[in-house]
């Protein structure tokens, strides 16, 4: 799959580059180089990238996780690289569903071929969708018409339009369930938000474009500034 445009997030040069010239001698594009979290999302934004190779372990404040996590949110595919292989390190990796995982040091060959596939298996669909159970049957529901998801002790509320439905499930489960792309931020603990509803915010809340207003936990605000695009 050629003419794809490739973002490098790595904190050692010498590897980036390596990285870099294997990806020019097999056909791809290396849109930029980021050495953390912040420099990683600016260059998102900036050159809107096809696939994003990422070291789990950046040297700064944030991981590769916590950039695959804002990854997901906006649909953009991205493959882990990492020295390390330990449990702990692929259990938190999973969560954050990548397309790939590379354990340095890796060959063009290998390097090749993890892409291909991640790109073989990312479909972005224009109207995700999901199928909820309500009664009996199974519901299809447009994600573009859920509004919120809010946790409810074992129980999520969803937020329909005007109609509210509630599924025995946690947040963080059903969160896992969403399809890559789709529109949701976390905006709160108990709270995932579609980003398609929001009217206005400051620091302490959403206002939705129904009127409904939603709290803003002081621990996803940064998160919420990077993931929406603030003149």
């Amino acid at each position: 799959m050629q003419n794809l445009r490739i973002l490098i997030v790595e904190d050692e040069m010498i590897i980036a580059l390596d990285m870099q010239e294997m990806l020019e001698e097999v056909g791809y594009t290396v849109c930029g180089i980021a050495a953390d979290y912040e420099e990683a999302l600016s260059l998102v934004k900036e050159k809107t990238p096809d696939l994003l190779l990422l070291d789990i372990g950046i040297r700064s404040p944030r991981s590769g996780i916590d950039v695959a996590r804002v990854l997901r949110i906006k649909g953009i595919p991205f493959i882990f690289t990492t020295s390390h292989a330990e449990p702990t390190t692929i259990e938190n990796a999973k969560d954050t569903r990548p397309y790939g995982y590379l354990i340095k040091p890796f060959t063009k060959i290998d390097l090749y071929a993890a892409i291909e596939i991640a790109m073989s298996h990312f479909q972005k669909t224009d109207d995700p969708s999901l199928f909820l159970p309500m009664g009996r049957n199974k519901h299809h529901v447009s994600l573009k018409d859920l509004v919120f998801i809010k946790a409810n002790g074992n129980y999520v509320e969803l937020q329909i339009g005007a109609r509210k439905v509630a599924l025995r499930k946690n947040l963080k489960e059903f969160e896992s369930k969403l399809p890559g792309g789709h529109p949701f931020l976390r905006v709160h603990k108990s709270y995932l938000v579609n980003r398609a509803h929001i009217h206005s915010f400051n620091q302490l809340e959403l206002k939705l474009k129904d009127g409904t207003g939603i709290p803003i936990g002081r621990t996803y605000f940064a998160d919420i500034k990077s993931n929406l695009l603030i003149v």
